[in-house]
């Protein structure tokens, strides 16, 4: 009995030991192919969609900022000119006295003259709009 009971605790360790010695290898290969399979298992065409519109949701939050920052810039403008020149004029014939930027500007407009580099507003406003609609169409 004993004699039965050792051999067939001697197969049953001979099975281990052939099963047991692709163990290594086997948990390498399985590991191996989890890893893979989950890469491919990750990749959905919504995935890809939702990074496009993600990357494009990106670029319009950067323009509009950037857009911001250049509608904060404003240059003076012909019509901004012509208020200020008007100001100064009305001073000094009140007899008021003038702020610094108002004398520098007088003393601009006595050595320079009225330079009429200037653009009035409505196109100011209209380059603006072009230049703001270019920057939105590069995130499409």
């Amino acid at each position: 009995m004993y004699s039965q009971l050792s051999h067939f605790k001697e197969r049953i360790d001979e099975t281990f030991e052939i099963i047991f010695s692709f163990r290594k290898p086997a948990a390498v290969l399985i590991f191996l192919w989890i890893g893979i399979s989950s890469v491919e298992a990750q990749e959905y065409a919504t995935d890809r969609l939702f990074m496009k519109e993600y990357s494009k949701a990106k670029c319009r939050n950067e323009v509009e900022n950037k857009i911001r920052r250049l509608k904060n810039n404003v240059d003076m403008t012909l019509e901004h000119q012509a208020f200020l020149n008007r100001n100064i004029w009305s001073k000094l014939h009140t007899n008021l006295p003038l702020s610094r930027g108002e004398k520098k500007h007088l003393n601009d407009l006595k050595q320079k003259g009225i330079p009429l580099k200037k653009i009035r507003s409505k196109d100011y406003w209209a380059y603006n709009a072009a230049q703001f609609r270019a920057l939105r169409l590069k995130c499409k």
